[in-house]
């Protein structure tokens, strides 16, 4: 099993920012030229790592648990402070 800093990677915090810009995985794997059953994959990896879930798949719509709203938040000012 990867750990947590295996994938939380600068490329995999844009991922989770464009899945929340897009609004779905579709449109985000899209956006990034993936398969969505890639990008699926990929956010699984993480969640599996974290050991814990980011996005309630209950809709179609790429809706955020509190502990994926937190993870992209501090994903996003990582990345901003990356850009410095």
């Amino acid at each position: 099993m990867q750990t947590a800093r295996d994938v939380l990677t600068p490329d995999a915090l844009g991922m989770l920012q464009t899945i929340a810009q897009e609004g779905s995985f579709a449109a985000a794997a899209r956006t990034l030229g993936l398969v969505p059953s890639a990008l699926t994959y990929r956010v699984r990896q993480i969640e599996d790592a974290l050991d814990v879930l980011l996005y309630d798949r209950s809709s179609r719509q790429a809706r955020l648990t509190p502990a994926g709203a937190e993870l992209l938040r501090e994903g996003t000012r990582l990345l901003e402070e990356l850009m410095r």
